[in-house]
């Protein structure tokens, strides 16, 4: 991953974590503030439409104290008129006030006139707590008429009012009603008292809706029983009741109900009211939060966008710089290559001591260069010398071969033959056709004849190998002398012949050949280009290695395979060497052609190493395998079929 591509990880994970942490807080601080100023404000609608019902029993209280504090009220309650019931007591009149409910009764709770009409549904009604004819003279909407004049607070409108005056809200078989009771009195407010005006208004749907655009809250009511019934919920019920005050339900995200009580004129919860409040509060909670969060995220992007253009100036671009200029200089391979970064900071100082780096480096590898070239000289010196005394064994034998063949040839007796037959001058027919020595001279030499032709033979055979031996030697010196150079001189190779040049070449292989028993497995290859001394180098080695470890191993059937085949895959041909001998433990196969490494007593570690970099050089590989102690080894040349570009 790139530099600039970790700084944007970097800082996008910041930003998000510390936009989610925020957000996190904006909903666990900022959200429930709006969340408990919409549960109050729903306590407060629910609280103002309680006091619109205690406005409108108020309202209806003024209205009954209008009818019970009036001449022609308390004088009609003796004297029933009927232009007083048709001015004051007609439907329109009633409709006009709101009333649906209007009685007026004597002191002994008789009814002198009384009507129960649904103004909204405009249909008439009776209650069964409300007869027509008379009302009990302890029922709860007549007051006391023997109580003394004078005024008092009422408990629940905190207004002025005479005593026995009744107003609230009971519970009918029509619905809820809403009620005051007042002593008839004069327009002056005196008695005797005549009696009990009672006004009602139903708590019907209309008035419900006026109510609930008066305080712009929408809500429901119900008696208790019939929230049980609506709801089946009789534990909602108990809590309400129970709980005194607001209760509280979310219907979904965008409502909120609120439940509550009204009592009854005596003071029992009869009415429950429920505010359906919309939850506009939390919902401009949530807005405010997600506006947060956005905000949040929109600064974060800008301050990512702000560091990054800022890092990519003061840091990514001039680290980019370097880092092209070290990857330029790791594909070049030129050290003299500078940076010149002209900073002042710390990027800047980096750049110097990076330049400052590569000409103490360009210094140190001079010196490395020289040094291992001297070194290279000598390694190549001394592993051409290894070569150089392999190939002399086989000029060494073939030398001793033709010395000794020389020394045991027939001519001395030629000689000896050539003197008798001087000895016999002009007698020489005689003597060869009479005397029996002469009889034996003429097939004495053919048998010299063909004894010096073998010799002969021999001789020429061996001196070839010797010739091949000094050829080898010469450009084994030759390499040397142009190690430096690309002096690679390539010709068509016949792989088997190589091999068997190669045989010829092992003295020990030629001489101790029926004791270890040599196989050629040669398939039918083409020609390939190759250096011929070079591969013969390598062969002479893996053979003369494969003879040492034979007789190093505890086989009794000293076995070597010479095998060629053709890896079509990767277009190379491939000879093996195999041997049964002593093998190699897997802990040195990977430093058999390391530079020194040898496990023989009179080693020196030059031979493979050789081998395999001679093999690199005409663009082939040499390895090894082997399982382990006594189980033999395979030594693998592979060279392509086709030869390889020279590089120049």
């Amino acid at each position: 991953m790139s530099l600039r591509s970790k700084i944007v990880l970097i800082t996008t994970i910041v930003v998000t974590a510390y936009a989610g942490l925020d957000h996190a807080i904006q909903r666990g601080t900022v959200s429930p503030s709006f969340e408990a100023l919409e549960r109050d404000e729903a306590r407060e609608d629910l609280a103002r439409i309680v006091g619109a019902l205690q406005n409108e029993i108020a309202h209806l209280d003024v209205r009954c104290r209008d009818w019970a504090t009036w001449d022609d009220t308390w004088n009609f309650v003796q004297h029933p008129d009927e232009h007083y019931v048709r001015s004051n007591l007609g439907p329109a009149a009633l409709a006009a006030g709101n009333i649906d409910l209007l009685y007026i009764c004597d002191p002994t709770g008789r009814v002198v006139w009384g009507r129960i009409h649904d103004v909204a549904a405009d249909r008439d009604l009776s209650l069964r707590d409300l007869p027509r004819e008379s009302l009990a003279p302890n029922h709860p909407f007549l007051v006391d008429c023997d109580v003394p004049r004078g005024e008092v607070l009422d408990p629940r409108t905190g207004e002025r009012a005479l005593r026995g005056t009744i107003s609230g809200l009971v519970v009918t078989e029509a619905g809820p009603l809403l009620v005051s009771c007042r002593p008839i009195l004069t327009s002056a407010g005196e008695g005797p008292v005549r009696g009990t005006v009672i006004l009602g208004r139903l708590l019907s749907d209309r008035l419900v809706a006026e109510l609930g655009e008066r305080t712009a809250v929408d809500f429901d009511r119900w008696t208790l029983d019939g929230l049980r019934r609506e709801t089946g919920d009789p534990e909602l019920v108990d809590e309400i009741t129970a709980s005194g005050g607001a209760v509280l339900r979310e219907r979904d995200d965008d409502l909120l109900w609120v439940y509550g009580t009204f009592p009854d004129i005596d003071a029992r919860p009869a009415l429950v009211l429920r505010a359906n409040v919309a939850r506009n509060i939390s919902a401009r909670g949530a807005e405010s939060v997600r506006y947060s969060l956005l905000s949040t995220l929109g600064s974060g992007c800008l301050l990512l966008l702000v560091l990054l253009t800022a890092l990519q100036r003061a840091v990514v671009a001039p680290l980019e710089r370097l880092t092209r200029h070290a990857v330029e200089i790791g594909k070049t391979d030129d050290s003299d290559a500078r940076l010149n970064l002209d900073r002042s900071d710390e990027i800047g100082t980096l750049g110097t001591e990076f330049d400052r780096m590569m000409q103490k480096l360009a210094e140190s590898r001079a010196a490395v260069v020289r040094a291992a070239r001297t070194a290279g000289m000598s390694e190549i010196a001394t592993g051409i010398l290894h070569n150089v005394g392999n190939v002399l064994n086989s000029v060494n034998v073939s030398a001793t071969l033709v010395s000794e063949r020389v020394k045991s040839s027939k001519l001395g007796k030629l000689r000896r033959l050539a003197d008798m037959v001087e000895k016999q001058g002009d007698a020489l027919g005689e003597f060869i056709a009479k005397d029996p020595k002469g009889k034996h001279v003429a097939p004495y030499l053919g048998e010299v004849t063909r004894m010096m032709e073998l010799d002969q033979s021999g001789v020429i055979e061996e001196l070839e190998a010797l010739n091949t031996g000094i050829e080898h030697i010469r450009r084994l010196v030759d390499s040397q002398q142009a190690f430096a150079g690309n002096n690679d001189l390539r010709e068509r190779v016949d792989l088997a012949e190589a091999l068997e040049t190669a045989l010829a070449l092992s003295s020990q292989a030629k001489h101790e050949g029926t004791r270890i028993h040599v196989e050629c497995e040669f398939a039918e290859l083409p020609p390939v280009l190759a250096d011929r001394h070079k591969l013969a180098e390598i062969l002479v080695n893996l053979i003369g290695n494969a003879r040492q470890a034979m007789e190093a191993g505890t086989t009794t059937m000293p076995r070597l395979v010479l095998r060629t085949r053709v890896d079509e895959r990767l277009g190379r041909a491939v000879i093996e060497v195999e041997d049964n001998g002593i093998g190699i433990p897997a802990e040195n196969l990977a430093r058999v052609f390391h530079h020194g490494f040898t496990t023989k007593a009179d080693g020196h570690g030059f031979g493979l190493h050789t081998a395999a970099n001679a093999a690199t050089e005409m663009h082939g590989s040499l390895t090894v395998r082997s399982d382990g102690h006594e189980r033999g080894a395979t030594f693998v040349l592979e060279i392509p079929l086709e030869p390889a570009p020279q590089v120049r």
